[in-house]
């Protein structure tokens, strides 16, 4: 598998994804090998061509995985966007083959005008908006089904969450 198999980068042309295919590092995971740590600055952006990674957040007790990417996915998007540290932990439940980019390579790409990662990142944004309508709707189940203390407080936070677009 390769890039464009990734739902993210379906926007760009064959060559489009040959040139952007040149700027990534390849990169092999065996089982249990941590990709990326909850609140390091990674500045690489992973797309995930074999395998599967495991998403989640380190508890002292049993780790709470927060989801399961299977190729083809993107890893570590919410950084490149937002700026931020890495916001959970991401380690291979599998053997597992990543292709990198490194943010000064996207955003040399954008400050040049560069139409291909111009469409990566407008995938990527779609993949995220994806996401959030998931959770949109898992919200509203679990207040359907939540007593009433758990869904006044399940409405509360979908509130604060969705309603809270500063950063």
């Amino acid at each position: 598998m390769d890039l464009d198999a990734v739902p993210a980068l379906q926007h760009l042309s064959p060559e489009q994804l040959s040139d952007f295919r040149r700027s990534c590092a390849e990169r092999s995971l065996e089982a249990g090998e941590e990709l990326i740590r909850r609140g390091d600055e990674g500045g690489k952006l992973y797309f995930l061509l074999e395998g599967r990674v495991d998403v989640y957040m380190p508890k002292s007790g049993p780790d709470v995985v927060l989801a399961e990417l299977t190729a083809p996915a993107i890893v570590g998007e919410l950084e490149l966007l937002t700026g931020q540290k890495r916001s959970a932990n991401v380690r291979a439940a599998v053997p597992s083959r990543l292709l990198s980019l490194a943010h000064e390579d996207v955003d040399a790409r954008i400050e040049a005008g560069d139409t291909a990662v111009l469409k990566a990142v407008y995938g990527i944004g779609r993949v995220i908006a994806a996401r959030l309508v998931a959770m949109s709707a898992k919200f509203a189940d679990l207040e359907a089904h939540a007593d009433p203390a758990g869904s006044r407080e399940l409405r509360d936070f979908r509130k604060k969450l969705f309603s809270d677009w500063s950063l």
